[in-house]
């Protein structure tokens, strides 16, 4: 006899990890195979302005290794123009990638272009794959008016939320495309960890946090523990 009972399925909130790119490939496919238990991968482009693979790279050695893996590249906007923008979002259709849109630090090399808004270039990429996955960075460091009037933009499909403190600060925000970006301190990474001007928070503390914005239904969290592989995976082992 068949048991009919119904079982609710339980969607789970995405938990990605920041992979930033180096220049040799062993090391960055050494990485990537480190962080295989996590749902997807966000990968900077050009930190601090400084010169570093292309994340659109990055993202097809992923693909060519996990085909169900989401793939974040972000893309500065200080530096390109409407053609780079029109290639890249083909390129995205090629390898399966979506994109978040950042001003960026200002170039260490070269001189800055820096015309295009975050929201031109989302509707400038979708022109040319209209299935593509496009977000925004927000600071909750901005007015609440500011963040709502961006959270309003329907173009974007999700939103990568930076500064996040605590989870309180989302009371009141739509939270179904929002990915909170969580810097996670270390015992390995503290003395870095401890220079920056952006909120981080403690190893021991970090899961908890995790389950505080799952009970938000935030699209996803994305995890930074610079550098410190071990803790990552620490983490989402226990998740």
């Amino acid at each position: 006899m068949l048991n009919n009972t119904f079982i609710p399925f339980k969607l789970m909130m995405e938990i990605l990890a920041e992979l930033h790119p180096k220049s040799k490939r062993e090391k960055i496919e050494k990485e990537i195979k480190e962080l295989e238990s996590f749902d997807g991968f966000d990968i900077p482009d050009s930190p601090i302005g400084l010169p570093s693979p292309l994340p659109s790279v990055i993202a097809t050695i992923i693909r060519g290794k996990y085909a169900d893996k989401r793939i974040i590249v972000n893309q500065r906007l200080l530096d390109v123009n409407e053609l780079f923008l029109a290639s890249l979002s083909l390129t995205s259709k090629l390898i399966d990638f979506d994109i978040a849109f950042t001003r960026g630090d200002k170039p260490k090399i070269g001189k800055e272009v820096g015309y295009l808004t975050s929201e031109q270039a989302i509707l400038l990429s979708k022109k040319f794959n209209k299935d593509l996955k496009v977000g925004l960075m927000i600071s909750l460091r901005k007015e609440k008016e500011d963040i709502i009037r961006r959270l309003n933009f329907e173009p974007a499909d999700f939103f990568l939320v930076l500064r996040l403190e605590s989870d309180t600060q989302l009371d009141g925000l739509p939270t179904s495309k929002l990915i909170p970006y969580v810097i996670i301190r270390t015992e390995k990474n503290k003395e870095i960890a401890n220079t920056l001007s952006q909120p981080v928070i403690d190893e021991n503390k970090a899961l908890d946090f995790i389950y505080k914005l799952e009970e938000r239904k935030v699209q996803g969290v994305l995890l930074s523990a610079l550098g410190d592989n071990e803790a990552l995976n620490r983490i989402i082992i226990r998740y």
